[in-house]
């Protein structure tokens, strides 16, 4: 038995891999059954966003093995709310078993990844605690079985490839979150932390009290999670010691964490996963080849994995879920990276390998930004609605919480700064579910809940300012911000923050039950970006089968096939509206409205289908000269761009759109006078709502960080700082002057006085 410097003695690798299995599962049994009372007001019949609607609208675009495959979970069995609260009861309950041990623990971990996965479908786990949950509990099945209780010590010890795929994974959370953290950072940044304890998702009541330490304090933190994050981590594939010391530094670091934040159960899954690094001796060199021929399906799995691992490592959670669906990829012409990207493609749905990393090298103000619903029944006086963990009040009080996950609370921070599911940003900061990208984001969905009264869905707030049976005539989410107050206005008003007006979040809204029928949408209509996803769904591969056999005038019924809208009337009645402006993007709410009145939601749903399915079809067309293997080439920047090229072809007419659809070549010509903005400007006719919110978003986005564009990234990312000068004088908006000081991080914040302006129409 090892001993640690010589002093204190180890436990024996077969303890630490016992008690690690049952952690394990203990972690599992936190995090399911904290989904009991959570899932039916997210995601029930009568929640916020219905799980049952989504997956009728996956198995009708993607039928028979593909939305198995692409979309995995057990609730295509069932999905009713009865069914789901089964699911986490047996969840909970396998968990359980999996402590205890015995013959059965195995498979009853099984069942705990299988039902937590099933449940990314209907809450969307992309948090990074969700995404480590999964990955190191598929690879706990590789693990040796457990002895039931008193007994703790695994019957034997895990393969040595599997031990290391542990300490690939710790390797992976922890170098990963370190080197988003401070590549491009400094470690002269003394406000990272300090501002952190703030402007963090769901602060905690110790860290607002160290908020007031002095900025030196903060300058050594910085120094000691540089060496725990970037130097340490490097120590776990070293025998002896130094994975001790590694596993220290961590577990301290996760108890740090714990103290002054809530981030679920990241804390408590990572120090767990601390408990591998007890086994010192372990090695991959260990690995006999009787060891590999006699689990050979083993190692076959756990090589995929670890290559997975490889792969994702230069990406962060924002885009952890996406970044294999970019188009910049369709670039590389070489088969086995193409077969490569198509096999980890699927294999994301999984969720059994992962990219770590998500607070930015450069510190945020010490500023909390939230948006506060807000009803009345009277259209005159607002009252709100108190989030259960999320500042709401000047009186709301930072809480303990974790390892908790309040779900709704936590996703209203990043509502605040719209990383949302009604986003263009989807590609880069989205689930990779296409189907998360909406005009009707999560939000309005919860609003029109609050409208409806449902009782579920208020269970979800600490205070509803309504009595059941009373609700609201109309609600808004205003947006406000948060700054602590000092030592002194704490004890002598109570007050734990001084909240001032920031702006319009959403503007007042009425009941609509349209907006129930507008939240999918259909696969020509998924994000620019989302190409894999199109070209997976049947209706879009009969496209482009007809589009490579045929001539422009033979497309056209295919066009418009299954819409009541007629494709003359987009070509001679809508095309010639949307011109008529000459794509003044000043212009555009007038524009908006007018169509509005013109045409039925419905009819501008199909008049963008019909543009989107005219954009696929001319792709189809352009693409080998926008990869280069057509001459001449087309110059895009971006797969996005290219996309809006397509728009401003379609823009000018059936004309211009039948010539170089018979004759590709023709469309260099046109790429001289194309201007992306003036281009997007057609989706914009039909994403307003959603674009004026994101114009807002961009704007703070801009006054807190660095926008981050360049070649490969998606191409809609170059369109930020454009779309952050529009719709300046829809809404309210009354930011501070923010200026940030390069050499330490300390930000200077300036009031600005607010303006008044005017919302284009009560309702959408």
């Amino acid at each position: 038995m090892s001993t640690l410097l010589g002093f204190v003695e180890l436990p024996a690798p077969e303890l630490v891999w016992g008690v690690f299995g049952r952690g394990l599962g203990f972690v599992f049994f936190v995090a399911i059954s904290q989904l009991y009372h959570q899932v039916l007001p997210l995601a029930g019949r009568r929640g916020i966003s219905p799980i049952e609607q989504k997956l009728a609208h996956i198995q009708q675009d993607y039928p028979g093995w593909r939305h198995w495959l692409y979309f995995p979970s057990l609730l295509w069995i069932s999905c009713s709310d009865r069914f789901m609260r089964g699911l986490i009861g047996l969840g909970a309950a396998a968990a359980l078993l999996v402590v205890y041990g015995g013959p059965m623990a195995g498979p009853a971990l099984l069942i705990c990844w299988l039902i937590y996965l099933s449940f990314d479908q209907a809450l969307g786990f992309t948090y990074p605690w969700d995404c480590l949950l999964l990955e190191a509990g598929f690879l706990g099945l590789f693990l040796p079985s457990l002895p039931t209780l008193p007994t703790v010590a695994a019957t034997s010890l895990p393969l040595p490839f599997v031990a290391w795929s542990y300490r690939w994974l710790f390797f992976r959370v922890l170098f990963g979150f370190g080197k988003y953290k401070f590549i491009g950072g400094s470690l002269r940044d003394r406000g990272y932390f300090h501002n952190f304890l703030i402007n963090i998702p769901l602060p905690a009541y110790l860290g607002w009290y160290m908020y007031r330490l002095p900025k030196w304090v903060f300058q050594v933190v910085v120094l000691v999670v540089f060496t725990t994050e970037i130097v340490l981590p490097f120590g776990v594939f070293i025998s002896g010691d130094i994975r001790l010391v590694v596993a220290l530094f961590t577990a301290c670091l996760m108890v740090g964490i714990q103290l002054v934040s809530n981030f679920g159960f990241f804390n408590l899954l990572t120090t767990v996963l601390c408990l591998t690094l007890l086994d010192t001796q372990s090695s991959i060199w260990n690995t006999t080849w009787g060891m590999i021929t006699g689990n050979l399906a083993t190692h076959g799995v756990l090589v995929m994995l670890a290559i997975g691992g490889l792969i994702n490592l230069p990406f962060n959670s924002w885009c952890t879920h996406t970044w294999m669906h970019w188009p910049v990829f369709i670039r590389i012409q070489v088969p086995i990276v193409q077969a490569v990207l198509r096999f980890y493609r699927i294999l994301n749905r999984f969720r059994v390998v992962h990219a770590y990393g998500v607070f930015p090298p450069t510190s945020s103000p010490p500023i909390r930004w939230v948006p506060v619903i807000e009803g009345t029944q009277d259209g005159h006086t607002w009252h709100p609605y108190t989030y259960r963990y999320m500042t709401t009040t000047e009186t709301s009080p930072p809480r303990y919480v974790a390892p908790y996950h309040p779900r709704l609370d936590h996703g209203i921070f990043y509502e605040s700064f719209g990383s949302n599911d009604a986003n263009f940003g989807w590609s880069t900061l989205g689930c990779g579910n296409p189907y998360d990208f909406s005009p009707v984001s999560g939000v309005q969905l919860l609003v029109q809940r609050l409208l409806e009264d449902e009782p579920m869905v208020r269970t979800l707030f600490r205070e509803c300012p309504f009595p059941v049976g009373a609700p609201p005539a109309a609600v808004r989410i205003t947006f406000y911000r948060f700054q602590p107050t000092t030592l002194a206005e704490r004890r002598e008003t109570g007050r734990w923050w001084t909240r001032t007006f920031a702006g319009t979040h959403q503007p007042p809204t009425r009941r609509d039950d349209r907006i129930w029928k507008q939240r999918y949408l259909p696969p020509e209509l998924f994000h620019p970006d989302a190409i894999h996803w199109k070209r997976r769904a049947p209706r879009i591969q009969t496209l482009q089968t007809c589009v490579q056999q045929a001539q422009a005038d033979e497309i056209w019924t295919h066009i418009a096939a299954d819409l009541q809208t007629s494709l003359a009337d987009f070509w001679n009645d809508f095309i010639p509206l949307a011109n008529e402006s000459r794509l003044d993007w000043a212009t555009m709410p007038q524009t908006v409205a007018h169509l509005r009145t013109r045409y039925t939601w419905q009819e501008l749903l199909e008049f963008q289908q019909i543009l989107s399915r005219l954009s696929i079809a001319l792709l189809t067309k352009l693409e080998p000269h926008f990869l280069g293997t057509a001459k001449p080439r087309l110059v895009v920047s971006e797969y996005f761009q290219l996309c809006l090229f397509t728009h401003d072809l379609i823009g000018q007419g059936q004309g211009v759109y039948t010539d170089v659809f018979n004759n590709p070549a023709k469309a260099v010509q046109y790429l001289e006078s194309f201007e992306p903005e003036r281009s997007f400007y057609y989706l914009g006719l039909f994403w307003f709502d959603t674009l004026v919110f994101q114009a807002r978003k961009f704007r703070l986005f801009l006054k807190i960080s660095v926008a981050q564009s360049g070649n490969g990234l998606p191409g809609f990312l170059e369109l930020i700082p454009f779309m952050s000068q529009q719709f300046t004088d829809i809404g309210e908006e009354n930011l501070p002057e923010l200026q940030r000081n390069p050499k330490n991080g300390d930000w200077l914040i300036t009031e600005k006085q607010s303006e008044r302006t005017t919302e284009l129409a009560f309702n959408r």
